[in-house]
């Protein structure tokens, strides 16, 4: 269990940590000359971890930064001054923080004897409301021991929260430094997760890559360090230095490396030392051991008044790592006070649509610590689903209990979307109404292509999701597929006696030289009609999806246009890069028609043209459906593909 200690300058704590742990914390001259505190300091008695933090007003954010990291508090106030300016802001710090369990010590005993019971009266109340209200409250003096096995045993008594083991690792920087014959070292708390020996890991939010080569967990050599342990991590990168780490930092597995530059947050002001908050207003942030200046947004108000809850966009100067769940605490402008503080509820919002009343349900859905609550109550709220990603990473969920999350909600886990029950039947009945309305209004036409349906959806998941909707779909045989067509299942095109006629005869001519088939006027010749009457045709079976007019007169089988683009993709090799030499001579069909195709996918934007170079777009070699041959042809055209 890691102890914090909180109080004003100069009442005692750091005499207080070494009489329980036989450690002077105070490791630099300065502090030595000046005896204050200045920087954290860190000592270790058996299964307690101490951390040592600055009184003074001034280093409040340095406080901030090892407050982060504790279980419980070691509220510490010398008698003879009684509660003053920083025992209140570090105990609004605690509080804001979570903090919910911890010991009082009366410093100094031996000096303000006839105080202890004025001074403790004074406590209580002030700890009234409080997370530490009945704290106890020990006196104890430093100097002659009084007190401190007394101390050290309500210290043992408090009871280490439970920390997420399940969840990826995630350390919280509070000190770097190097060692002679070891490198670079970093220190913090292990918030969640496991870090073993040789893992491998990033430095966030930089990116950096790093080999863990050994650690220490509470202050011992160990193997591997769990959540809620201090630990010190010896580690080596090749871009690693003393330099690029900075406290705040986190030290992540790469599922979960994503700085954010905003988040939405429930934040609450102090009901004293705090002003009321308006549109936009700059605080100073402090996250983890991370501070950063950030403007304030209000979402569901235009005013915070003092002892008033908001939702709050907060959108920072700099990336800082953040997930669901953290607190953070808000200090004014001129970081003379805190203000307030909340929770993360989304580290990654939407940029647009922050105040809207869908939007808003959203971010109070959110508002639960567990991970299947929160998706349960954000998916009974419009639009019935979320990004999957988003919402995994955000709750630290590893990817080997994302089944049984989902199962648990129960949710349905659909092309990077999760979603109710109630949302996939809806998104159902709109594909099954989308698509009856397009076969009664253009019944020679195959069905519609994947965007054109999505987009006449009133609800519309991102592309990703609905392509997994569509599957989901197909699967169950709602909706069935040509190519890149989706229909319904019993939607079947006709054609007239004419055109199967034109069909029947064509068909077999064009597959024959199918990368460089015979033009309008060639077939008419054949089939001994108009050249008008023939196009008509060939026209309306392009509208079927059997042809593609490439350019004008120029009819291809559409799996033959689908085969040319794949034959794009293979010409341009490893580099990517496409010229119409190469694909001319994959083809073998002549220059001028090569280049013909090449413009015909430059406007359907499988390939995009840089002078003389084109470079094929992966993402669009499925717009004409799979390569086939015209056999596969012949059975779709029996279908009504």
């Amino acid at each position: 269990m890691i102890i914090g200690t909180a109080g004003h300058v100069d009442h005692g704590k750091t005499a207080l940590v070494k009489a329980l742990t036989g450690v002077d914390t105070d490791r630099l001259v300065e502090e030595k000359r000046r005896g204050i505190t200045i920087d954290l300091g860190y000592a270790y008695a058996g299964e307690l971890g101490f951390i040592d933090v600055p009184g003074h007003e001034r280093l409040v954010h340095t406080m901030l930064a090892g407050a982060s990291g504790i279980d419980a508090a070691l509220l510490v106030v010398a008698l003879p001054e009684g509660i003053r300016p920083q025992t209140r802001e570090h105990l609004h710090i605690l509080s804001l923080l979570g903090i919910g369990q911890g010991v009082v010590a009366l410093t100094k005993s031996d000096l303000a004897t006839d105080r202890i019971q004025e001074v403790s009266d004074a406590l209580r109340a002030l700890l009234a409301g409080t997370p530490l209200a009945g704290a106890p409250v020990i006196p104890v003096s430093a100097v002659s021991g009084h007190g401190v096995d007394r101390l050290r045993a309500a210290l043992l008594a408090c009871n280490p929260p439970k920390r997420g083991l399940a969840g990826y690792p995630r350390l919280a920087v509070d000190r770097a430094f190097t060692l002679s014959g070891a490198g670079l070292v970093v220190t913090g708390t292990l918030v969640s997760g496991r870090i073993a020996v040789e893992d491998r890991l990033l430095l966030s939010p930089s990116g950096l890559e790093l080999r863990v080569r050994g650690l220490h967990a509470q202050n011992k050599a160990a193997a591997e360090a769990r959540a809620g342990q201090r630990v010190a991590l010896n580690i080596t990168g090749a871009r690693l230095s003393k330099d690029v780490v900075a406290r705040g930092d986190w030290v992540v597995h790469p599922a979960i490396h994503a700085p954010v530059v905003a988040l939405d947050a429930r934040v609450s002001l102090l009901a004293d030392n705090a002003r009321a908050l308006r549109q936009d207003a700059f605080v100073h942030l402090h996250l983890g051991a991370a501070h950063v200046m950030a403007r304030i947004s209000l979402l569901d108000r235009d005013r915070l008044d003092p002892a008033e809850a908001a939702l709050v966009r907060l959108t920072l100067q700099q990336p800082i790592g953040a997930l669901a769940g953290d607190r953070l605490v808000l200090r004014d402008t001129g970081a003379t006070s805190t203000i307030g503080g909340g929770v993360v509820l989304d580290p990654f919002p939407p940029r647009r649509g922050r105040r809207s009343p869908a939007r808003l349900a959203q971010v109070r859905a959110l508002d639960a610590p567990d991970p299947a609550q929160a998706l349960r109550a954000v998916l009974a709220v419009a639009p019935g689903w979320t990004d999957a990603a988003s919402f995994l990473r955000g709750r630290n969920v590893r990817d080997t209990d994302r089944a049984a999350l989902v199962g648990s909600v129960p949710a349905i886990d659909a092309g990077g979307l999760l979603l109710s029950a109630g949302a996939v039947e809806r998104l159902r009945g709109a594909v099954v109404a989308a698509l009856a309305a397009a076969h009664r209004t253009s019944p020679e036409l195959p069905g519609l292509q994947v965007e054109r349906l999505r987009s006449s959806l009133n609800e519309r998941p991102a592309a990703a999701g609905f392509a997994g909707i569509m599957q989901l779909l197909l699967r169950d045989g709602t909706i069935a597929q040509d190519g890149p067509w989706f229909r319904l299942p019993g939607h079947r095109i006709a054609l007239s006696a004419q055109d199967e006629t034109i069909w029947s005869t064509a068909r077999p001519l064009i597959a024959t030289e199918r990368f460089r088939p015979p033009r309008v006027r060639d077939l008419a010749i054949v089939l001994k009609l108009p050249e008008a009457v023939v196009r008509a045709t060939l026209k309306r079976l392009a509208r079927m999806g059997r042809l593609v007019e490439v350019a004008p007169d120029h009819f291809f089988l559409r799996q033959t246009v689908a085969e040319m683009a794949a034959v794009a993709a293979e010409a341009a090799g490893t580099d990517g890069k496409l010229t119409a030499a190469s694909f001319r001579d994959r083809l073998d069909n002549g220059r001028k028609v090569a280049i013909l195709i090449l413009e015909f996918f430059d406007r359907a934007g499988v390939t995009v043209r840089s002078g003389d170079l084109r470079r094929v777009r992966i993402d669009r070699l499925g717009l004409f459906g799979p390569p086939g041959d015209d056999r596969a042809l012949d059975n779709g055209s029996a279908r009504g593909a």
